[in-house]
């Protein structure tokens, strides 16, 4: 696996005045074959042959997308993303078109005012260009930006980390990365940047519900997501809830018919329910367990238990037969209900 770097002016063109007349001017940012820096920190990078060209150009404008490439002052675009360094990128000219020539690639650099004024006042001499390189074998990768400068011959070993991210197209990192975020090794730097954007946004998403701020750190919306979790102990299950109310229903409706069938055997034994009603008296005993009663203590000894009449009750009957007592029980009346209920039918 090959190893992708960056270089900075290992190739410097010189500018003159003519370059910065004009509202645009061809400048050369690299040229065809090999070539080294000055003082020979690098190994010999290359642009083979136009084919060669041709494939750093078509990488760089793929790189770029609908952005232009800046040209800035002493290569601050790069070194303003180091903490340590820092400074302010400040666009010197924007490169609006790049072609390969017999001698090299060149690009169309739009000046801003200032740093044409600056070309002209001989305060800049030097394009210093930015690109990537394989580390094995010198070939040049994409061509990440330019800058104006008097110092034409930088080292970049101390931010090959931050290149990197420049470029994050190649390279054994880049790849690693494109793996965790499962994509294929090869994964461009748009699916790449896409794959980040979308688990920025779950992870925002995750804070909201927490009822946190979209930056909230991560320790914070564990917490916080640990804390709305019901303890499984202190809950039932819904299935389960619903599986114990028809349990409870149906042991409900067991009890009625239960308590239904006892009043009414209870009734016909008191002689107050023919045999005939058993079915009636059953439904009114299950559906209304207090109309039932009612019924029943307001009827009258009708038949025996065999079928025989009963003789007449003497008015103000102040005792309770067997079979009154049994209805009594059944229905969960007290004494003086069932006794008020017998006077009632003499009356």
């Amino acid at each position: 696996m090959t190893r992708a770097a960056l270089a900075i002016a290992a190739h410097a063109a010189t500018l003159s005045v003519e370059s910065a007349e004009g509202a645009s001017a061809w400048v050369q940012l690299l040229p065809i074959g090999s070539f080294q820096s000055r003082d020979g920190r690098y190994n010999a990078h290359r642009l083979a042959d136009r084919g060669a060209m041709t494939a750093v150009i078509a990488a760089t404008l793929k790189r770029a997308g609908a952005t232009e490439i800046v040209v800035d002052y002493d290569h601050q675009t790069v070194y303003a993303a180091r903490p340590e360094v820092g400074g302010t990128a400040i666009a010197a000219g924007w490169i609006k078109q790049i072609e390969a020539r017999d001698d090299g690639i060149w690009g169309s650099v739009a000046w801003t005012a200032a740093a044409a004024a600056k070309i002209r006042a001989g305060e800049y001499r030097y394009l210093s260009p930015v690109y990537s390189f394989d580390a094995a074998t010198g070939d040049v990768g994409v061509i990440i930006s330019a800058a104006l400068t008097n110092s034409p011959n930088l080292d970049l070993a101390v931010v090959t980390a931050s290149a990197l991210a420049l470029n994050p197209t190649t390279g054994a990192p880049m790849k690693s990365i494109a793996k965790a975020l499962g994509l294929a090794e090869d994964a461009d730097e748009t699916a790449v940047l896409a794959a980040v954007t979308t688990l920025q946004g779950d992870r925002a998403a995750v804070a909201t519900a927490a009822g946190l701020a979209t930056n909230a750190a991560t320790a914070a919306i564990v917490t916080a997501i640990q804390a709305a979790t019901p303890d499984p102990a202190k809950f039932v299950p819904a299935d389960q809830v619903a599986t114990m109310q028809t349990q409870l229903a149906q042991l409900q409706a067991g009890i009625a018919t239960d308590k239904a069938e006892t009043a009414v055997q209870a009734a016909m034994t008191a002689g107050k329910l023919a045999p005939g009603l058993k079915e009636w008296g059953l439904a009114l005993a299950k559906s209304d367990p207090a109309a039932f009663a009612e019924f029943v203590a307001k009827q009258a000894t009708v038949v025996t238990p065999g079928g025989q009449d009963l003789p007449k009750k003497s008015p103000g009957a102040t005792s309770l037969s067997d079979g009154d007592r049994a209805v009594m029980s059944a229905l969960g009346l007290t004494e003086e209900q069932m006794l008020a209920s017998k006077k009632t039918e003499t009356e």
